[in-house]
């Protein structure tokens, strides 16, 4: 489970850039809803794929290479996903 922790914090970590970086933040408030979502899940994606395939390579160490790592990533990836939504939902909400 340690893999999901990682993943909420770096999904959380994401919301926040999006919505408080200047440039950002305009850019991505002016797409349509389903295109922010896409735009979320491939960077997540590319991000918690990239760390695998660098960890594999033995650049960086933070999953195995092997089936346990995949599973490892795969729930960082689901950790990152309900952590940036959730964010994102709360930071949508807030009275400006």
């Amino acid at each position: 489970m340690e893999g999901f922790n990682i993943g909420v914090v770096a999904g959380v970590i994401l919301s926040l850039l999006f919505k408080y970086i200047p440039g950002l933040s305009g850019w991505f408030d002016e797409q349509e809803p389903a295109r922010k979502e896409q735009i979320m899940l491939g960077i997540m994606t590319v991000t918690v794929a990239g760390a695998y395939g660098l960890s594999c390579l033995g650049w960086l160490d933070i999953y195995a290479c092997g089936p346990e790592g995949l599973k490892q990533s795969v729930f960082a990836l689901i950790g990152a996903v309900l952590g940036n939504q959730g964010a994102y939902s709360m930071l949508s909400n807030q009275k400006q």
